[in-house]
């Protein structure tokens, strides 16, 4: 859909971005409701009536975005907000702590100047450095694991709270932390305990925590030594699929405000395709859009048209190079889950290729830990992406052919798993995301 003279990248109302915010945050009104009320509670009374919140799910689901609402939303009211990354093998907490500390202070913020004796102590001792710079992040961090009393952090995590509540008295401090799996256990076990030192030392202290992270977080933080992280945390799960209602609303609304309508039939193609997933919704609707002719209306035909190519650009950006760079046994597992519809137990994934739970349960971790599964509850696993098992159904037997162990074929598997055979694995096709059940 390109008016005249108009890039029509540039006119698409959606967001096919990883942590890009969707001009509709469908499904989310609720989540953000609560944790407003949380903001109210904490300005209000402080952190014993805070509840520390970790959004936790898949990647694709929207716990960036979510946060990202969340943090424009605390500080619209006051607060300062503290964003961190957790990155593997990079600067820990600490160190980033002081690094925006540094930043504020060159700033000349008032909250962080008046607060920086704190900062500078945790420096002192974190480093052995008396103030800070500008730079502090590129230190390196004592070896072997935090040496800073998760104390003296707390402390210093109020002082700054109370500063900011100085020149905004309903405000507060929210700190964040995205993609917490990838934090070092050292830096998981100091945030843990901090938190609990505000709880207990700091109970009037307007200080809120909120993360996010991959399904498989807590066992992250139960790994660290942190005790009980679902009574820590507030363990908040976002579904892999918006329901459909959400999803329709998601596609339809930000083409409204454009004064754009979709056919119905067009709309509910692309909440089939997607299976609602909603970094999928956004991608194909956005596809849909440009391939669009008309100036006001998306026929079903146009979005077809925009599947294929979100489908093509999916098999080339995304699911082809990760596909291609799995072990072996690890596509051969996908495989067995996608062949039950995305979803399966474990025994019965073990049943499907002829081994025990056990033997199969290295490469079960493994690809919950790198994001391609996910536990629904204990001994029930699923797919992060849904339509990645349509993909690795199309392109198995041609990986199979190609490999050097000896793997399954999908015949032997629906026969293990006593299904109907059908030698034809469903393609990667417009309205054909899912595989049929064995």
């Amino acid at each position: 859909m390109n008016p005249e003279g108009v890039d029509a990248v540039d006119q698409s109302p959606y967001s096919p971005g990883a942590g890009t915010l969707p001009p509709v945050l469908a499904g989310r009104d609720r989540l953000l409701h609560r944790l407003m009320l949380g903001l109210n509670d904490v300005a209000t009374v402080g952190r014993v009536r805070t509840q520390d919140v970790i959004l936790i799910g898949p990647r694709g689901v929207g716990k960036t975005v979510a946060m990202s609402v969340y943090g424009d939303q605390a500080r619209a009211g006051g607060f300062e907000v503290i964003n961190l990354q957790a990155v593997s093998g990079r600067t820990g907490l600490v160190s980033s702590l002081l690094e925006r500390a540094a930043r504020g202070i060159e700033r000349q913020s008032g909250p962080w100047t008046r607060a920086r004796r704190a900062f500078d102590r945790i420096a002192s001792v974190s480093f052995g450095v008396a103030g800070l710079s500008v730079g502090i992040e590129a230190r390196p961090e004592p070896a072997g694991g935090q040496r800073l009393d998760p104390g003296t952090l707390a402390e210093a995590l109020a002082e700054l709270a109370e500063e900011v509540r100085r020149d905004a008295p309903a405000g507060g401090l929210l700190l964040t932390i995205d993609e917490m799996q990838e934090a070092s256990a050292s830096d998981l076990a100091l945030l843990a305990a901090t938190l609990q030192r505000l709880t207990v030392d700091h109970r009037g202290a307007a200080v809120v925590f909120a993360g996010t992270g991959l399904p498989h977080t807590p066992d992250v933080l139960r790994t660290s030594r942190v005790t009980h992280p679902d009574r820590l945390f507030l363990l908040e799960e976002l579904p892999v699929s918006l329901s459909r209602d959400d999803a329709l609303y998601a596609i339809i609304e930000p083409a409204r405000q454009r004064g754009v309508r979709w056919e119905p039939q067009a709309a509910d193609e692309i909440v089939d395709s997607s299976n609602g997933y909603p970094a999928h919704v956004q991608m194909f609707a956005h596809e849909a859009w440009l391939a669009a002719a008309s100036p006001g209306l998306i026929t079903l035909a146009e979005a077809r048209a925009g599947l294929v190519q979100a489908h093509d650009d999916l098999a080339r950006r995304t699911l082809g190079p990760r596909w291609r760079a799995m072990p072996e046994r690890q596509m051969e597992y996908i495989a067995a889950v996608a062949l039950h519809g995305g979803s399966s137990t474990t025994a019965t994934v073990a049943r499907t290729l002829g081994r025990t739970a056990q033997e199969l349960s290295k490469v079960r971790d493994t690809l919950i830990s790198e994001g391609d599964l996910y536990s629904l509850q204990r001994g029930h696993i699923a797919l992060a992406v849904p339509i990645f098992g349509s993909y690795a159904l199309a392109e198995y037997e041609r990986a199979r052919q190609m490999a050097t162990l000896d793997l399954i074929s999908l015949d032997q598997m629906r026969s293990n798993a006593g299904a109907i055979t059908s030698t034809t694995p469903p393609a990667l096709e417009p309205g054909n995301t899912q595989p049929d059940q064995p």
